[in-house]
């Protein structure tokens, strides 16, 4: 029984671990209204309730104690104070439990409980000066930069005066300061991970040699693709690339003039593309251009500018690279894999009609060999 009891309380904080983790894996910033999030999953959304909901059990934390002492003293404003803050912190967290929004912002919440630990001070409980080191340290994590310094410096400016009244000068002055670098090296700390954070994701979903994005990009934003058809009727698009005869680019100029060529494809087409269209290498010297909110007649005219714009610039050293483009929306498939296959096949036709060109997908995939043995005769 008790091996048993053991093994229950390890998987049990195993799973509290992975669930603070996963509420953690982004920059966090909880935003009250679902619509504030764009297109963002629901996955997102709940993570940044459940985020929220561990920074006011940490407040909570802070409060707690500062209602016993108050009603153990018989400070009857603070205690008053002090409970009605943790009420509202605790309706917050059973609503954000619910998977509900709150209805106060972390913003706001923090402020209210600067302002009590200042008016705490204020009253006479000098030691309460002591609960702002958390809250100081708690800003850059729980607020963006901006919000955060903002913050930090209308509570600054009202705990100064109060801080200056309580004590001396010279405890006045140390505690003034330590707060403030408090701030900082928590405000470095955070920034510092942050910026390691997004480094190591970007590595994550691009190529290293041309910089787009690579396949595990496209496939997620491909089924966020998807999901905004099947719930929404947002068009989209998507344009399977691959470069003419890349084979005989490489037995002419050498490997390293393929991948020049490559990273010059990419740098023509990031060109023309918008910023909320994706380019995704897919391999080798296949990429993809995800067109978002756009129809099949204005994806093809997209592909044929591009197919164009390739063959006029001047990326080989001599004569024009070309590339053929095969098409398909998603009004046509069925999954992800399914339209991955639609647009190979309208690429496969391009390349069997002469090349240099762009073809759009049956709603019935053709028969056609195994890609395998057409590969060879592509290139």
């Amino acid at each position: 029984m008790g091996s048993g009891g053991r093994t229950i309380k390890f998987s049990s904080w195993q799973r509290l671990r992975a669930h603070f983790k996963a509420a953690f894996s982004e920059q966090f910033e909880y935003q009250r209204n679902d619509g504030e999030l764009g297109e963002n999953s629901h996955t997102v959304r709940k993570r940044g309730r459940d985020a929220y909901r561990y920074i006011l059990l940490l407040l909570v934390a802070v409060l707690g104690p500062m209602l016993v002492h108050n009603m153990v003293t018989h400070q009857t404003v603070m205690a008053f104070a002090c409970f009605a803050l943790l009420v509202t912190l605790l309706i917050n967290i059973r609503l954000l439990g619910g998977d509900r929004q709150a209805f106060l912002s972390p913003t706001l919440l923090l402020g209210l409980g600067i302002l009590l630990i200042v008016l705490a001070v204020s009253l006479g409980q000098s030691y309460s000066v002591y609960w702002l080191y958390p809250l100081m340290a708690g800003l850059p994590v729980l607020l963006r930069s901006r919000r955060s310094l903002a913050i930090g410096l209308i509570s600054g400016a009202m705990a100064l005066p109060v801080i200056f009244i309580h004590f001396d000068l010279s405890s006045a002055i140390v505690l003034s300061f330590s707060m403030a670098v408090t701030w900082l090296v928590s405000a470095w700390l955070v920034f510092a991970v942050t910026e390691q954070s997004r480094r190591l994701r970007d590595m994550a979903i691009t190529d290293p040699l041309t910089g787009a994005y690579n396949r595990r990009y496209l496939e997620e934003k491909a089924r966020s693709a998807i999901d905004s058809w099947q719930r929404y009727r947002r068009c989209a698009a998507m344009l399977l690339i691959d470069i003419d005869f890349f084979k005989r680019i490489n037995d002419k100029y050498g490997h390293s003039m393929g991948d020049t060529a490559i990273k010059q494809l990419v740098a023509v087409i990031s060109g023309r593309i918008r910023t909320v269209d994706t380019l995704c290498r897919f391999g080798g010297e296949e990429f993809v251009v995800l067109l978002q909110e756009t129809e099949i007649d204005s994806a093809v005219r997209v592909a044929e500018e591009l197919r164009a714009l390739v063959e006029t610039s001047r990326i080989l050293p001599e004569g024009n690279m070309t590339i053929s483009i095969g098409v398909a929306e998603v009004v046509a498939a069925a999954d992800l894999d399914h339209w991955f296959r639609l647009a190979d096949s309208a690429l496969y036709l391009a390349k069997s009609n002469g090349r240099n060109r762009v073809e759009i997908a049956r709603d019935v995939l053709p028969a056609r060999e195994p890609r395998t043995r057409t590969v060879p005769r592509w290139r």
